[in-house]
């Protein structure tokens, strides 16, 4: 995946749990994301996405 193929509401997962995509910074390559299950946002940068279709709870990382 590349970096440019990131957007605004898309369905992405990490290690620090899966949500959709709120804002992008281009300078730092650092995404925005809001928790599917409880709507609270976090960040991760772009390297820590996991590319995979499937978007997955914290709890399903190890399955």
């Amino acid at each position: 995946m590349e970096f440019s193929d990131i957007h605004i509401g898309m369905k992405c997962g990490s290690k620090k749990g899966s949500g959709t995509v709120t804002w992008i910074d281009g300078s730092t390559r650092t995404v925005y994301m809001a928790d599917t299950e409880n709507n609270s946002s976090f960040e991760v940068n772009f390297e820590e996405l996991i590319e995979d279709p499937q978007a997955h709870n914290r709890q399903d990382t190890y399955y």
